[in-house]
């Protein structure tokens, strides 16, 4: 089976350097060289998403594995489940800042190399979000999270800043403390939450806990609700998430709500903004994903 491994040659961080040094491991480990490796650069924004496409439309098997973030794998899985009889496995090196959904896989470089060698791919869940965008109907896949609020905005404005490490920090304390709330309409009432977040992994931003005990196999998703009350609640939630860790509001297979305005949304770092007064359905699409 032949294997793609893309990485961004713009990237801040490692993305070809890694991409390089599993590309030399796998060759020395492979030594019946019973696979074609190749590394493919990507030239633009949504390009790791078009490659993807093209490789899960073919009737051959392929492996093709993501050197970058977790942004660059949104991009690569959206790609990939594209197709519904894909036949296209996935992989994540980590070349990004979080690493999200590669800490939450629990798998080493190394095994994935053993995992393409023994052909032996996993499954994992996703989310699927669907609304609409500019009047058409819209649907994304999430390997980690879904949020709106307060986490949308933080992200919205450094994609718009493209930030520094150093000036990064306190481009996110500017977004907290000049955010107020976003207000959808939920089980027949009007809310308004500070962030509301539905998630499959155990840590968002390397730093903040939403849920101990979450699983990428168990068929559900976790729901983070903060009600709008006050700037000090949210600094007091936000600082539970990166010390104890919080307690998810509930577990579920569905969640509906209906936008009131323009809302941002962010996917796994990636930010959209969904049209108002559209019905905003996310669902877990069990083992739905293959990857090594």
């Amino acid at each position: 089976m032949d294997i793609t491994v893309l990485y961004n040659p713009n990237s801040t961080g490692d993305s070809k350097a890694y991409a390089q040094k599993f590309r030399d491991a796998f060759v020395q480990a492979d030594g019946k060289k019973a696979h074609k490796i190749t590394l493919l650069a990507t030239k633009h924004a949504g390009h790791a998403e078009e490659i993807a496409a093209e490789y899960a439309a073919k009737t051959q098997p392929h492996i093709l594995i993501s050197s970058s973030g977790d942004g660059g794998y949104h991009e690569l899985i959206n790609g990939a489940l594209a197709q519904k009889s894909s036949k296209l496995i996935v992989g994540l090196l980590p070349a990004g800042n979080a690493n999200d959904h590669y800490n939450a896989l629990d798998i080493t470089v190394d095994e994935t190399v053993q995992n393409i060698l023994a052909n032996t791919p996993k499954t994992v869940d996703v989310l699927r979000i669907s609304a609409k965008v500019g009047g058409k109907s819209w649907v994304r896949y999430a390997h980690s999270y879904a949020g709106i609020g307060v986490v949308a905005k933080a992200a919205k404005d450094i994609t718009k800043e493209r930030p520094n490490l150093i000036t990064e920090k306190w481009l996110v304390a500017k977004s907290l403390l000049s955010f107020r709330y976003v207000k959808i309409h939920e089980n027949g009432k009007n809310r308004r939450y500070s962030s509301l977040i539905f998630s499959n992994v155990r840590v968002m931003s390397k730093a903040l806990t939403l849920a101990g005990n979450a699983s990428l196999t168990d068929g559900k998703f976790e729901i983070n609700r903060i009600r709008f009350r006050s700037k000090l609640r949210l600094l007091t939630y936000l600082l539970t998430a990166a010390t104890v860790g919080l307690t998810p509001s509930k577990t579920a297979t569905k969640a509906r709500f209906t936008t009131t305005k323009p809302t941002a949304i962010q996917l796994d770092g990636e930010v959209v903004t969904i049209d108002a007064h559209c019905n905003v359905t996310i669902e877990i699409m069990p083992k739905k994903l293959r990857y090594v």
